[in-house]
């Protein structure tokens, strides 16, 4: 899968009271949030979390480099084999 487009990622406005849209550092829009159906509170975090994704991946990504010195650990391999999956299926790599 192609690279995503690089952070940062902002909620930049809400249109027609019911979708918000997430734009990229440069301003060009990533993704359209559709709130309908959740409580506006509700819409409003879900688009602040799909705006913060490009950070959390990477830091998430940092987190496992961090943990391989622990690979040895029981605990720590369990936690390795859930945060590779979770990167794969961020990046495309699993569906």
């Amino acid at each position: 899968m192609t690279a995503h487009t690089e952070g940062p990622w902002s909620v930049a406005e809400t249109r027609h009271n019911y979708d918000t849209v997430i734009r990229g550092p440069k301003g060009e829009p990533i993704a359209l949030a559709l709130i309908a159906g959740y409580t506006k509170q509700e819409g409003v975090a879900n688009a602040a979390l799909l705006a913060a994704a490009p950070e959390m991946l990477r830091y998430l990504k940092e987190a496992r480099r961090t943990l391989e010195m622990w690979k040895d650990v029981a605990p720590a391999v369990s936690l390795c084999a859930d945060i590779d999956a979770a990167i794969a299926r961020a990046t495309g790599e699993q569906p």
